[in-house]
């Protein structure tokens, strides 16, 4: 899967930075995540919030997501770590799936590993929250 340039806010790099300062208290998974979203954030174009794309996964978007292998669709929403109590079906940013979403658009694909190997999903739809 190709690297992509991610669209950032401004608040949002900030807080992978923040996060990044304390990822030596993290899990190593975490940690691998946090790096990648720094990198991400580092190499990234920063936007402010309304000049972010209609349908780029962003920390707080809603993404509906479809399993190639069995057609399923289901919906997340990729998060910070303590904002999981106030999304449905949140994704922690911290594990792969959400760092697998981050900065991709509606009909890319994505691969998510899991303990019973590789899960291949296609980004059916992107929508932002009311408030961004």
């Amino acid at each position: 899967m190709a690297e992509t340039t991610v669209c950032i806010t401004e608040s949002d790099k900030k807080r992978i930075e923040q996060l990044m300062l304390f990822c030596d208290i993290f899990r190593e998974q975490e940690r691998k995540s946090i790096r990648r979203l720094h990198f991400y954030a580092a190499q990234g174009r920063v936007v402010g919030a309304g000049e972010m794309p209609e349908d780029v996964a962003a920390p707080r978007s809603h993404v509906v997501l479809q399993e190639t292998a069995t057609g399923r669709e289901f919906g997340v929403t990729p998060v910070f770590p303590e904002e999981a109590d106030a999304h449905l079906n949140p994704v922690s940013l911290l594990t792969p799936m959400g760092v697998a979403l981050m900065g991709r658009k509606a009909g890319e694909t994505i691969e998510e590993r899991t303990a019973g190997g590789v899960r291949t999903l296609i980004i059916k739809s992107v929508s932002r929250p009311l408030r961004f």
